[in-house]
């Protein structure tokens, strides 16, 4: 459960969602939170991105100048590990939003930043909806590790019984509505595939585009749709195959 989310800049609140007061949680940052900035921005690097506490747990992402912080309660480690990467999004869409000099400009005014609770509260309801599933280990360990390998550039996570997305982080250039038209047509095609050629279920797919790989993993009525780096999976292909692929796409 997420109790409490702070986006800081300089020991300042740009950005709070707390069931605390105002006062109270300009005490909280005032005091622990802003010396928690300074010892997490010379840890930028290091693989330290959690603190600990007795009723609750703070996971935090620093990118300069944000610190972006999630007071959480997680079930188990893998709840944990999606509370971290939920952090590290929020505060990247929040400097997309807003830009640095602005954000640089308007330290510690709070009003500035008020209309990021609606991304706030989309990105924090997706997160909870894809907890709640039946499969939340197949889809959070995905989660997880295409927001931690520079080779995974998003991800999409798909309901196909229910025909709709339960959670992307994917880059502005991409539409996740695109994902929403075609994944359960996509995945209700292959598995018709797999019956004509009588090769059994076919639960992962590869499809390659001009300049990325997106990969289409199912487990039951889950997918997740992963994009990738046009070099991550090149090797795959005899080379043959690359050299007729590239010569056409000159």
């Amino acid at each position: 459960m997420i109790k409490s989310f702070y986006i800081i800049c300089e020991g300042q609140p740009l950005f709070v969602q707390s069931p605390q007061t105002i006062e109270e949680v300009q005490s909280l940052l005032s005091g622990f939170l802003s010396a928690f900035q300074t010892f997490a921005t010379n840890l930028d690097k290091s693989k330290i991105n959690k603190i600990e506490m007795d009723s609750s747990t703070f996971f935090y992402s620093v990118n300069k100048p944000l610190l972006s912080v999630i007071e959480g309660i997680p079930k188990d480690n893998l709840e944990a590990k999606v509370y971290q990467i939920t952090a590290e999004r929020l505060g990247r869409v929040f400097l997309d939003k807003y830009g640095r000099e602005k954000i640089t400009q308007w330290c510690g005014d709070l009003g500035s930043f008020s209309d990021f609770k609606h991304d706030y509260e989309n990105i924090t309801t997706e997160i909870n909806q894809m907890l709640k599933k039946t499969h939340k280990e197949f889809i959070t360990e995905y989660f997880v590790e295409a927001a931690s390998d520079d080779n995974v550039i998003g991800a999409v996570v798909f309901d196909l019984e229910e025909d709709k997305i339960l959670a992307s982080d994917i880059p502005s250039e991409f539409d996740v509505k695109d994902f929403e038209s075609f994944g359960s047509m996509l995945f209700s095609f292959i598995k018709r595939l797999g019956i004509q050629l009588k090769t059994g279920a076919i639960n992962e797919l590869i499809l390659r585009a001009k300049n990325y790989w997106i990969g289409g993993f199912r487990k039951n009525e889950l997918a997740v749709f992963m994009i990738f780096t046009q070099e991550y999976f090149g090797s795959i292909l005899p080379d043959f195959v690359k050299r007729f692929i590239e010569e056409n796409n000159k």
